[in-house]
């Protein structure tokens, strides 16, 4: 509660959350905002759980759970008439608005609210959105400058005016997001500075503003400057979960790295509380792709200190053909000293072999343990190795692969090479690994990249393939809060993996059998092997963790190359198409996508066809027609195209 000689304000809270569930950033963030005021209503859109709102009685009684109709406004319309009403709101000196949409504060809002006193301003917020066009539902033609509405104060003067109240009991119920844009959020700051009043934004960018066409949202594509620069307290939701797509039209997509770097190295609000939040809403790819968690170690690093002596880290590697064993154990030479290791094969003839062959290695002693020829390198793993995994704070998991299925021969050794380079490239790169973890709590899995070459470019279309309907009910018989989405790619393949153990626990903890997975031969896709390979991001989520892509300097390097050149050539290979314009890459997506939907028209290929035969004929009679108009090759061409 407020002190005493703190101005009387009224705080009116809006939460949101589809399952009703209060998580941590939200107490915490009521909490230093409840010394701020000297009463504070509570209103709940939709849902509300049971131990959600014994949370939130810990700042206020007066809660409320309404209909999730009308968004924040429909909310703040329903507390300030309904349940302040208008005599009690000239009680207060001020009256404060704000939402659940934001991670914060990073440091006391006593400070702003002291500092926003001096301004000396009738109403103010946090941030100010730059005029733009709007969608064209604004009274005024476009939408003018205005405050963004997560947090809004207003002084005495304007809580006094009855135009004030009229305002929110006029308020009708928004059915769409640009009506609430247009009609509220770009209205309030001028209907109200038009009545004479003053307002202005605590991290105020009009020195940022440009045309209405090139105005944005400061608050979540340009976030580094803000809290670097500004004193912005607060990170907003919103720049997690847009997409890459997005962030890469206002730049390079680190400005919400470099913000999270900032906060760590000057702040001690803790991200846990964030990532908490996150985890449970949104898709793991997207925020490995928002917060850029590819972690390009040395594969060289020899100077990396050894794992803590209280951690314990294993690493199990399923070997099945023999022709690999010399390759496979290369690579397991590279395991430091402090990491135990159990190899796993399927036969008693093949374990004889790979003993004998560690033998001859006392540098790097393991275990090579014989399990049933069943569910090759998952069944190794959850039957075979359930009793040796306990114990172990870290795991990593790698299995040999030939991939004869592939075209070429190469294409799949790549595909090995890169795994098996990318989880044990050296004792300081496993180190580094392990170094990785104990340094970013909330970090659970980290697993290669998926690979881009040859044929495995098209399986990145649709990296679910036939697997979804498979990892939907793996992913019910674990129990998991995170479910497969098909709007979002699986982002671990290969079956390979390092982890904190905690973080694939629901997958540990279920009684395996061999009977559990299919005979051989094992289907080339489908099968539950497939699903346990898509999955482990979902798992890792469900347990609060997030998941990362992990690779070597080296292998960094080829990739970026790689990357940059299919790139290029996609881009030269469509220059010139007719009806094909952009200048970013999100204006190249979406012209890609209205000319797909062009070519997919009823009736365009016939009609294609039909000119096409035309040609043909004309072509029998007169060859210079043809030459004149240079129309018959890309006519036959594109009569003969599969349907996209």
């Amino acid at each position: 509660m407020a002190p005493p000689d703190q101005p009387r304000r009224l705080g009116v809270f809006l939460f949101y959350d589809p399952d009703g569930i209060v998580d941590d950033y939200i107490p915490h963030l009521l909490r230093d905002m409840r010394a701020n005021l000297t009463d504070l209503v509570i209103m709940a859109n939709g849902k509300l759980s049971d131990p959600g709102r014994r949370k939130l009685e810990e700042f206020s009684r007066e809660i409320h759970v309404r209909p999730n109709q009308g968004f924040d406004v429909g909310a703040w319309r329903e507390a300030l008439v309904q349940h302040v009403g208008r005599e009690r709101l000239k009680e207060y000196d001020e009256l404060v608005l704000f939402n659940d949409s934001f991670f914060g504060p990073l440091y006391p809002f006593a400070d702003i609210f002291n500092e926003m006193a001096g301004r000396g301003r009738d109403f103010w917020g946090l941030t100010v959105h730059g005029e733009t066009r709007g969608t064209g539902l604004s009274p005024y033609g476009h939408r003018p400058r205005y405050l963004q509405t997560y947090f809004l104060v207003f002084g005495s003067r304007l809580l006094a005016d009855p135009r004030f109240f009229e305002f929110w009991e006029n308020q009708p119920v928004y059915q769409h997001f640009g009506e609430l844009a247009d009609r509220f959020a770009g209205v309030l700051t001028r209907h109200f500075a038009d009545l004479g009043y003053t307002w202005g934004a605590f991290a105020d960018t009009t020195d940022l503003e440009s045309d209405p066409q090139r105005n944005f949202d400061h608050h979540t594509f340009n976030i580094y400057e803000l809290i670097a620069h500004r004193r912005y307290p607060v990170i907003k939701r919103r720049s997690f979960q847009v997409s890459k797509e997005t962030y890469l039209r206002f730049g390079s997509g680190t400005d919400l790295s470099n913000a999270l770097d900032y906060i760590r190295a000057h702040y001690d609000y803790d991200l846990n509380l964030m990532f908490a939040h996150l985890l449970r809403r949104f898709d793991p790819g997207t925020l490995k792709d928002n917060l850029n968690l590819n972690f390009i170690l040395p594969a060289n690093s020899p100077t990396t200190p050894a794992p803590s002596p209280q951690r314990k880290a294993l690493l199990v590697a399923h070997l099945f053909y023999p022709d690999l064993f010399a390759y496979s154990l290369s690579h397991l030479r590279h395991i430091p000293p402090k990491v135990d290791l159990l190899i796993t094969t399927d036969t008693a003839a093949k374990q004889q072999e790979l003993e004998r062959m560690l033998a001859a290695e006392p540098a790097r002693p393991g275990t090579v343990l014989h399990v049933e020829s069943r569910g090759r390198d998952w069944g190794a793993l959850l039957v075979g190795c359930k009793y040796q995994l306990e114990g172990y704070d870290y795991l990593g998991f790698i299995h040999d692969k030939k991939s004869l299925q592939k075209e070429y021969v190469t294409v799949g050794a790549s595909f090995r090479d890169m795994l098996w380079h990318n989880l044990l490239a050296s004792p300081g790169y496993i180190r580094d690994i392990i170094a990785t973890f104990e340094a970013n709590p909330w970090l659970g899995l980290l697993v290669p990249p998926p690979p881009l070459h040859g044929t495995y470019f098209k399986s990145g279309l649709d990296r679910w393939t036939i697997c979804f309907d498979e990892t939907v009910r793996l992913a019910q018989k674990l129990d998991l809060r995170a479910r497969p989405n098909k709007q979002h790619q699986p982002i671990a393949v290969g079956s390979v993996f390092w982890c904190r153990t905690d973080a694939l626990q629901p997958l540990f903890a279920v009684n395996w059998d061999y009977s559990d997975f299919p005979p051989e031969p094992l289907p080339n896709d489908g099968s539950l092997n497939h699903a346990l390979e898509r999955i482990l991001p979902l798992v890792a989520q469900s347990q609060g963790y997030l998941t990362g892509w992990v690779l070597t300097d080296r292998y960094a390097s080829t990739e970026i190359a790689n990357l940059h050149y299919m790139v290029a050539a996609t881009r030269d290979a469509l220059k010139g198409t007719p009806g094909l314009h952009f200048a970013t890459f999100a204006t190249f997506r979406q012209s890609l996508t209205t000319l797909r939907r062009v070519l997919r028209l009823p009736g365009l290929y016939g009609t294609l066809n039909f000119f096409r035969n035309m040609i043909d004929a004309a072509a029998r009679f007169s060859p210079n027609f043809v030459r004149r108009w240079r129309t018959r090759q890309l006519l036959r061409r594109a009569a003969s195209q599969e349907r996209p």
